[in-house]
């Protein structure tokens, strides 16, 4: 299972590249600069909701990547070093707005809690756009067209 996330990943950048000289593509648009304002306002929230899970700067759950008592994974990094770079805005925005079960195991409990009643959609974007603060350049333009393709 840990190897269907690289497969995707590898699957699409082959379908990207095999796309990009075809007839009527679009380009991505250029990556936005983050706004500074932004980017502390979603630390701000993030430090509020989401590092005592996740960790004060995004670096996960202590051997994050094994699985707790219960038998659920644990709270991944955010930064560089976790997977949070290869999903678009729309997923992650769902994802903190509705939570997130185990997708292996249907019908566990939510392994994340949903901030639906929590966040305002302003106040997630703000988050998403300090997740992209923790990321290096390649992954901040990877997940930017991620997001372009979702839209």
């Amino acid at each position: 299972m840990k190897w269907r996330p690289l497969i995707w990943m590898l699957a699409l950048e082959l379908g990207v590249a095999g796309c990009a000289g075809s007839a009527g593509s679009s380009a991505v648009p250029p990556y936005p600069t983050p706004d500074a304002g932004q980017v502390a306002l979603g630390r701000e929230i993030y430090l509020r909701s989401c590092a005592s899970c996740h960790g004060t700067n995004g670096e996960g759950a202590p051997n994050w990547a094994t699985s707790g008592p219960d038998g659920l994974e644990l709270a991944p990094p955010h930064d560089d070093s976790g997977h949070t770079w290869h999903h678009s805005d729309q997923v992650l925005h769902e994802t903190i707005r509705d939570g997130m079960a185990d997708p292996l195991r249907p019908g566990s409990p939510l392994r994340m809690p949903a901030f639906e009643d929590v966040l305002s959609v302003d106040e997630i974007q703000a988050v998403i756009t300090y997740f992209r603060s923790l990321w290096s350049e390649e992954h901040r333009l990877w997940q930017w067209g991620e997001t372009q393709e979702q839209q």
